[in-house]
């Protein structure tokens, strides 16, 4: 009786658990309004996930973009490229993505539940390579700006007329307060970065540099408020960098010096319009984003925003603080895809911890930026080659057409068993009835997605699970007929067919495993779908179908024949 009792309870927790597995929940969705935007919704969803051929989604088409540079190697390129594609949709919250090569020139992305195309492509097509520059201090660019104007006109490339105007005047900015401040994540060694205050971004750049003022370069860049900063008008950027484009032009900036604009405007005095930051960097980064091991978005508790905190790993730390304890009381920028995102003093060196500020954006924004930070940096750019929506129309039809299969199948199972078997046969239906519910709890536990091969996976399952059931009865019916007792001769049939059902079980398990391994997509979902309907169907063949005719055996004392 006690282990009777045991069982009941045991039955009792996995129901208990898989109530809990399945039971709906409130989950942060993002829907699209009529104007085309997106917000984010509270819903209480079924927890078990939907794959893109049940609940639609979006196919993307990515390209190696080769307008920013050739690829000598196409092929391994794309290779390399794959792994951190499949590593940013990994964490991007998509349930069973498709993400594989398609010949020899394309990366094929499917993902499930996703209709926000702008959000997807610029995840998908970030490069994300981060560095670590020292922002100049020996006045170079000053130094570059003649030869760089003169580069210009042997090139004939400056078609805009000279500026009928210059800023004059002395500067009403104050000097920006970047920093790196002291410990505020409560690790040791972790140290911040945070940009300058609102009130100085938005004070007017100072006066004009006063050599030609007719110079592509002279004429429309300004000195910033540290050395190796400088402000350019917003309406000249694209002007400067289609001429930083130029190869001359490239070749006239001093050695060991690049050029980078940052990737904020800032607010110029009344009537001036926007202004963007323009920085002369060393061209040897301190450190890049290869070190990282682990980067997440955070709130700026100082001055509100988001934050996006980074840690590298020991050699990276070391190389870290080596290097800004070179560099203290310089200005560091923090270039990410050959923009910078901020330029903080140092103030101390610096370990393995640290933080980058937005200046704006959103907690969406934070979160890519540390999911693509993490995922590590595209080895060659890529664009979208081909984006579109998959309706979940068709989707929906599937679905019908699997609850109808997977009812025709259960009550095909239900007559055969309970006409064939009886009362033993109804015990097998309502271990079946187990069987279904503990497989859906453990896929929606486990966050699997439940594709059309995975509901044709369930369907077999349903067949499988009963197999064992029917190995079983077949077993008891040959021990009673050899004049054994009810009791004796259930004992004997789990005991006999045990052997038969793992051998099986064990065979489909691996064979689905191997579907996992190699398989993609729609075959993943089947291979997942079927492992976990055998396992279900093992507990439930031989632990709960014994544990109810134990159940009935103990009801009536094993007195009454079995009826089997």
């Amino acid at each position: 009786m006690n282990s009777l009792r045991s069982r009941l309870l045991l039955i009792a927790a996995a129901i208990g658990l898989s109530v809990f597995a399945l039971f709906p929940r409130n989950t942060a969705v993002r829907e699209k309004t009529p104007d085309g935007s997106f917000v984010e919704t509270t819903k209480r969803l079924w927890p078990l996930k939907y794959g893109l051929d049940l609940q639609g989604g979006m196919h993307v088409a990515l390209e190696i973009d080769e307008s920013k540079g050739a690829v000598a190697d196409k092929k391994d390129a794309l290779s390399r490229a794959l792994t951190t594609v499949r590593n940013r949709i990994d964490q991007f919250g998509v349930s069973e993505p498709v993400v594989q090569l398609a010949g020899d020139e394309r990366i094929i992305v499917e993902l499930p539940g996703i209709d926000d195309q702008q959000r997807a492509t610029k995840l998908l097509g970030d490069v994300a390579f981060l560095q670590f520059q020292i922002t100049d201090k020996t006045n170079a660019l000053e130094k570059s700006l003649p030869r760089m104007d003169a580069a210009v006109r042997s090139r004939g490339l400056d078609v805009a007329a000279a500026a009928p105007g210059v800023v004059k005047g002395p500067s009403a900015a104050a000097p920006l307060k970047g920093l790196l401040s002291g410990d505020t994540s409560k690790k040791a060694g972790a140290t911040s970065v945070k940009t300058g205050s609102d009130s100085a971004k938005s004070a007017v750049p100072p006066e004009t540099v006063t050599k030609d003022a007719n110079g592509a370069f002279t004429r429309a860049i300004q000195p910033g408020q540290f050395p190796g900063q400088y402000f350019v008008k917003e309406a000249d950027v694209i002007r400067l960098q289609r001429l930083l484009a130029d190869s001359v032009v490239v070749a006239a900036v001093a050695p060991g010096k690049v050029i980078r604009f940052g990737s904020d405007t800032v607010a110029g005095a009344p009537g001036q319009g926007a202004y963007r930051e323009l920085y002369v960097l060393d061209s040897r980064p301190i450190i890049t984003g290869e070190y990282l091991t682990n980067a997440k978005p955070n709130n700026n508790q100082l001055e509100g925003g988001f934050i996006v905190e980074f840690e590298f790993n020991a050699e990276g730390g070391r190389i870290f603080r080596r290097e800004t304890g070179k560099h203290v009381r310089d200005n560091m920028a923090v270039v990410l895809d050959d923009r910078v995102v901020t330029a903080p003093t140092i103030n101390s060196a610096i370990g393995r911890n640290g933080q980058i500020t937005l200046g704006g954006g959103s907690l969406q924004d934070a979160q890519d930026l540390a999911l693509v930070l993490r995922a590590g940096a595209l080895p060659v750019p890529l664009k979208v080659a081909e984006i579109r929506n998959i309706g979940a129309s068709l989707g929906q039809d599937s679905i019908d057409k699997g609850k109808l299969a997977f009812g025709i199948a259960i009550m095909l199972v239900v007559i055969i068993m309970v006409g064939y078997y009886r009362f033993s046969g109804a015990v097998a239906c309502a271990a079946l009835a187990l069987y279904i519910f503990f497989t859906l709890a453990v896929l929606a536990g486990f966050g699997a997605t439940l594709t059309l091969p995975g509901l044709a996976g369930l369907v077999l399952g349903v067949g499988i699970a009963v197999d064992a059931n029917v190995l079983i009865f077949e077993r008891i019916r040959e021990e009673m007929d050899r004049g054994k007792s009810a009791r004796l001769s259930i004992d004997e049939g789990f005991k006999h067919a045990l052997s038969a059902i793992v051998d099986t079980s064990v065979a489909t398990i691996l064979s689905g495993a191997v579907l996992y391994q190699y398989g993609t997509g729609p075959v993943r979902g089947f291979a997942v779908t079927l492992v976990v309907g055998v396992a279900a169907s093992l507990f439930t063949a031989l632990f709960v179908t014994r544990t109810l005719l134990l159940l009935w055996l103990d009801r009536t004392g094993g007195t009454k024949p079995l009826s089997i």
